[in-house]
């Protein structure tokens, strides 16, 4: 059963044999780097990473194969347990370990955290079945295992308290590392150069405060707390991601526990008890401020992310319903050609156009014969069919991508046809009207017996005082003239006619 919540990273389908090679040598290694780096010479841990692997690789696979991780770092942890313990209570410290995680696991995913701890309320709670019950639990097995060896002297609640803290501060440290560093980051890299510098100088700030002299008169020594690597720590979460800062405290982190544990005192002069719950209670501050802000970053760049995004997509459907509004706002919605706010529109970009480039301009107004009295005998559903069959006729024979055809109002409909001369719009112009009569669609009210056209054609290389309008009414006269000379013919007006008009303009 996979973790509920989804991840914006993709998630890997199951482990390989890689995985189960490299988790058990991690795992061992990470009880050999805590024995060396955060236990004191009293056998007290600051902080038991071990436990967090196989709870990485659990949240990151989403406890695909568990059964075999587990049984691998289970192996693992008792072969390093063994050393330090007979090896019944070896195998029964490795049992309570284990039983940690697994009750970690559970209940992460029964509260449907997210497997890359990706949200802030995912992180408080991780912080609640881990380092909180999880590690509690465990530690109230353990103080009994504990208590039934001869060499241990400490109080229960001693015992278990030690285990809890231990055992608390490993899963905070080090489960928001691994993940960090198992799953593609979809930040990428933040911060840049500035970042990795920041990154430095803290590192480097944290290691001065970590191996400054016990001795308050020796050379270097420097009168500081550790507390003030909260600082520098908050501008690596804020610019430089959750991956680096994971890493950042990670490294702080193990910086303080051997420091407490090799006899520096930088929270100040105390026993070797205090000093252990000291710096536990520092490890556990920086831990939770520093990633928990961390994430909450990322958490809202993330959404900001998101919410671009949507509106980028909102902004892309309404720009494409504009252009659908457009589109139909110009469209005659019974022929599907423009209409004739659309062919007005066309007619003053193609005049100014030919004005500026001295090319002719051709426009051809066609009126459908004897329309009213086909309509009567045939029926207003049969007069749409016959206005569609026009238009698809029209658009059949003037096909170029700077020609226009629309309905111009009613049985009329007008095409222009820029860069053509005169010669070349009678051609179309023709070919429309026999095409129109070759359809042979019946008219018994019509001396041709079938549905014709007729058609007036204008041509006009615009003059800087000529107006769109003059050409449109010089096709309009040449309609008349078409219709009066017995329909179903195309004429075009005679150039003296273009110079009568514009002498009749200019005056």
């Amino acid at each position: 059963m996979a973790l509920i919540a989804p991840t914006s990273a993709a998630l890997p389908s199951r482990p390989d044999w890689r995985v189960f090679l490299l988790l058990p040598l991690l795992h061992f290694a990470s009880v050999k780097l805590t024995m060396s780096l955060a236990m004191s010479p009293e056998n007290e841990v600051v902080v038991w990473l071990p436990n967090a692997v196989l709870l990485a690789a659990l949240l990151h696979w989403q406890g695909a194969r568990g059964g075999w991780m587990a049984a691998l770092v289970l192996a693992s942890d008792i072969y390093a347990n063994i050393p330090a313990f007979p090896p019944l209570q070896a195998t029964l410290v490795s049992l309570c370990n284990l039983s940690e995680v697994a009750f970690t696991y559970l209940l992460m995913r029964r509260l449907g955290v997210s497997p890359g701890l990706e949200r802030i309320h995912d992180f408080g709670r991780f912080l609640l079945a881990g380092p909180l019950l999880g590690s509690l639990g465990a530690s109230l097995l353990a103080g009994v295992v504990l208590m039934t060896l001869d060499r241990v002297s400490a109080p229960y609640s001693t015992l278990t308290l030690l285990w809890w803290f231990g055992d608390a501060l490993g899963l905070l440290i080090y489960t928001p590392l691994l993940l960090a560093f198992l799953r593609r980051d979809p930040e990428g890299a933040r911060g840049g150069p500035a970042g990795i510098a920041m990154m430095a100088l803290t590192l480097a700030f944290a290691a001065l405060l970590f191996t400054q002299p016990v001795n308050a008169g020796a050379a270097f020594h420097v009168a500081l707390t550790p507390h003030l690597l909260l600082l520098p720590l908050l501008w690596v979460a804020v610019r430089c991601g959750t991956r680096c800062t994971a890493l950042t405290v990670a490294l702080i982190a193990l910086g303080a526990a051997w420091s407490v544990t090799t006899g520096h005192q930088p929270f100040g002069a105390a026993s070797p008890h205090d000093t252990i719950l000291r710096a536990q209670e520092y490890i556990l501050t920086l831990s939770i401020i520093g990633m928990g802000l961390s994430i909450l970053l990322r958490e809202q760049r993330a959404l900001a992310h998101e919410l671009e995004d949507k509106v980028r997509e909102r902004t892309i459907e309404l720009e494409a319903s504009n252009r659908r509004l457009a589109e139909l706002s110009a469209t005659d919605s019974l022929t599907g050609i423009a209409n004739r706010r659309r062919f007005d529109e066309t007619m003053e970009a193609e005049w100014a156009r030919a004005r500026r480039s001295g090319e002719p301009l051709a426009l051809c107004l066609l009126d459908v014969d004897l329309f009213k009295p086909y309509n009567d005998h045939y029926g207003h559903l049969a007069g749409d069919d016959c206005l569609r069959l026009v238009a698809e006729v029209i658009n059949a024979h003037v096909r170029r991508s700077t020609d226009l055809v629309a309905r111009y109002g009613g049985e009329e409909f007008a095409f222009i046809i820029p860069g053509v001369d005169a010669d070349g719009a009678l051609a179309t112009a023709h070919a429309v009207c026999a095409a129109l009569q070759a359809r042979g669609q019946p008219h018994v009210r019509s001396p041709f017996g079938v549905l014709t056209a007729s058609i007036g054609v204008a041509v006009m290389v615009p003059a800087d005082d000529d107006t769109s309008d003059q050409l449109v009414r010089l096709a309009d006269q040449a309609l008349y003239e078409a219709k009066r000379a017995g329909r179903n013919r195309v004429v075009r007006v005679a150039s003296e006619d273009v110079e009568e008009l514009r002498a009749v303009h200019r005056g």
